[in-house]
C-alpha cells in the first residue's frame, strides 16, 4: 500500500510539474507506463506499474467525485 501512495504522490508532483512533464515527453513522446515507473525511480519514488494504476484509478475517483458535487452548487 505505500508504494500505492509513492505512485499517488508522483501523480501529484508530474501534474504541477511542467518541467517534469516535459522531461517525461523528452524521453518518448508517447510515454508508456514503464516510462512513468523509470522517471518516478529517477526522483527517488519507487512503485510498479501496477501501483501506478492502483494510484491513477483512486486519484481519478477521487477528482471525479469532486466534479460531481461541484455541479451540484
Amino acid at each position: 500500500m505505500m508504494s500505492v501512495q509513492t505512485a499517488f504522490q508522483f501523480i501529484q508532483k508530474l501534474r504541477n510539474d511542467d518541467g517534469l512533464k516535459t522531461r517525461l515527453l523528452s524521453q518518448n513522446s508517447t510515454p508508456d507506463l514503464e516510462s512513468f515507473v523509470k522517471l518516478g525511480a529517477e526522483l527517488g519514488l519507487i512503485f510498479t506499474v501496477e501501483e501506478l494504476e492502483a494510484a491513477h484509478k483512486h486519484d481519478w475517483g477521487m477528482r471525479w467525485l469532486l466534479y460531481q458535487s461541484g455541479e451540484k452548487d
